[in-house]
């Protein structure tokens, strides 16, 4: 097998290589050395699908006293369903952010949206779209919201194109005077386009009043933003601002405690508990149901209202997800990831101090970082998948 091989052109192989699936892939480097080394070439690597490298995490900041960016980074590269970075990756900051107040507020298929505030006592907030992977960064223009009520989201689809992102900004508030213990709801939409170069302005179309989930990622699939909502629901939205639903997803649970989404494969996923007629706190092992969301939920043209959940397929059931272990999700294990081409969900495990790499199909937990106690009860984690190629990002004069 050898021989024959090494006698191929290597950019004709390195196009052939291009076109395979990231599982496909890993069985590609064992094949021979010859395949081995060319899929490790640097020189081939911006040809060649990237997949999970790791993830960046944080502690949210008080933005009244943290400076600076404190983002830490957990290193995936020697598990053989990752990729390897051809350098530690570090998130690019402007020279002037010194004094700044950043926090990193979403990442999409190898790019990071950051939040700036500069200026005391009261910062003016902007945004800032960063690549690792090349070290690329641009500078917003301001979206002409003055508040810091607000939630940001990053739409971008590496597989579509990797020359255009969007940036979703939604404008938080109480639409009544009684705000004790009433999350708020969205009031306004604004959405940033890398083509135009311009945010456009908008109100919420969707059929009911959305509060936000704090702290859970957006998912951008399909040229829509799927955002997890109190009551038990999905809020999805167009990069236009042009289509607008809402859906129930499965389970009692409010997807705020121990809900979270993530996209594998092109689709996207829905993890919860199943434990809620027992409660929090009980001794038993919870159950972890895994969905999947069917494509019809995107004909837009249907109106119904799906009562029944019946977009949701059930793809697994999990129980004894640590071995010997009681824990219930949301308190001893958040749902932080899933990996992108790999049946794999990432937990973090407040009792051992661990994020864990679970396989759906052997039903094995493998703890792959380890992460200081002081770290979890409050982290956010970002996926890092590498995108090599350039986004001929600029910073505005």
């Amino acid at each position: 097998m050898e021989e024959p091989m090494s006698r191929l052109d290597h950019d004709l192989m390195a196009e052939i290589l291009s076109r395979v699936p990231y599982k496909s892939l890993c069985i590609c480097k064992c094949v021979c050395p010859a395949w081995r080394d060319l899929i490790a070439d640097p020189a081939n690597r911006k040809k060649i699908v990237q997949s999970l490298a790791g993830f960046f995490y944080h502690i949210p900041a008080d933005s009244a006293e943290s400076r600076g960016l404190a983002v830490n980074y957990a290193d995936l590269s020697a598990f053989p369903w990752s990729s390897v970075p051809s350098t530690y990756p570090r998130l690019p900051l402007p020279p002037d952010s010194a004094d700044c107040f950043l926090t990193v507020k979403d990442s999409c298929d190898g790019l990071f949206l950051t939040r700036i505030g500069r200026g005391t006592p009261e910062p003016q907030f902007g945004y800032m779209v960063s690549n690792p992977a090349t070290s690329e960064y641009t500078l917003l223009p301001h979206s002409g919201y003055a508040g810091n009520c607000c939630g940001s989201y990053l739409g971008f689809d590496s597989g579509v194109s990797t020359q255009e992102f969007h940036v979703f900004e939604f404008v938080m508030g109480w639409p009544d005077q009684d705000q004790d213990g009433v999350p708020p709801v969205v009031t306004g939409l604004n959405i940033y386009s890398s083509q135009t170069g311009a945010w456009v302005a908008m109100e919420p179309k969707w059929d009911i009043q959305v509060s936000l989930c704090d702290g859970q990622l957006g998912v951008f699939r399909g040229g829509c933003l799927h955002l997890l909502i109190h009551l038990d629901g999905l809020a999805i939205v167009d990069a236009q601002g042009l289509k607008w639903r809402t859906i129930p997803v499965p389970n009692f649970i409010d997807p705020s405690f121990s809900g979270f989404i993530g996209k594998s494969a092109g689709q996207l996923f829905y993890i919860n508990s199943d434990d809620s007629e027992e409660g929090y706190g009980s001794t038993s092992f919870s159950t972890i149901s895994v969905y999947v969301l069917g494509s019809g939920i995107y004909n837009w043209d249907a109106s119904y209202l799906d009562d029944g959940c019946t977009h949701w397929i059930l793809l697994h059931k999990l129980s004894e997800v640590i071995p010997k272990e009681n824990f219930c999700l949301g308190w001893d294990l958040k749902v932080v990831g899933v990996h992108p081409h790999a049946n794999i969900i990432f937990m973090a495990d407040f009792n051992n101090n661990e994020l864990l790499a679970y396989d759906l199909d052997h039903r094995e937990s493998t703890a792959v970082h380890h992460i200081e106690r002081t770290y979890l009860a409050h982290e956010q984690y970002f996926p890092y998948v590498p995108l090599l190629s350039s986004l001929r990002l600029a910073t505005p004069s």
